[in-house]
């Protein structure tokens, strides 16, 4: 287990980083895909450039540096986000949780909520906290209510073999058996 303190600076300047990232990868893919239409239209109708040739050229490498990035500050994220989930897991103790699966579920959850972070709304740490935690208490009270429904019905199991009747050899429910003899006197 880790006994790591997150510090919260370096946290948002990693996510800062990561989202920043995120954008200028999604604007070089999409200038990318720009200039390769842009170079199949002038293709077809034959006047192709080399200066945009050159554009996409200089853009693959933009993108293949901003990829480099992203996928470093991604590793950083990733690994943040497991200390804080090791972290979280360690102090709640959820005992219907298996506390791996927790960690992994964590650092999903970050990733999935790490778009809708706004430095300027509150801090990283907090934030992430609280979903984190939000999400446990929901897993929490899914394996509770799991759990509460299992032994409903192995309750319901146990009722229902207690009023089995075996009658010529085979096993016949009290309810059933009471209707079939009060169905004979009544008809």
């Amino acid at each position: 287990m880790s006994r790591e303190y997150l510090n919260n600076r370096a946290f948002e300047s990693i996510i800062a980083t990561f989202q920043r990232s995120k954008r200028f990868k999604s604007r070089y893919e999409l200038i990318i895909e720009d200039i390769k239409g842009r170079i199949r239209r002038k293709r077809r109708r034959r006047r192709s450039t080399d200066l945009d040739r050159k554009l996409l050229k200089i853009n693959q490498i933009k993108l293949t540096q901003v990829v480099d990035e992203y996928d470093e500050s991604e590793r950083l994220l990733a690994a943040a986000f497991y200390t804080l989930s090791e972290n979280i897991v360690r102090y709640a103790k959820f005992n219907l949780i298996d506390q791996d699966d927790a960690i992994q579920e964590g650092v999903v959850i970050c990733f999935e909520k790490i778009d809708r972070f706004n430095p300027d709304k509150g801090k990283a740490f907090n934030y992430m906290t609280t979903c984190i935690l939000n999400h446990f208490r929901q897993l929490y009270r899914t394996a509770r209510n799991y759990n509460e429904l299992k032994k409903k019905y192995h309750d319901f199991l146990q009722q229902q073999l207690n009023l089995t009747i075996i009658k010529n050899g085979k096993e016949i429910s009290s309810f059933r058996s009471s209707l079939e003899n009060g169905s004979r006197g009544s008809f």
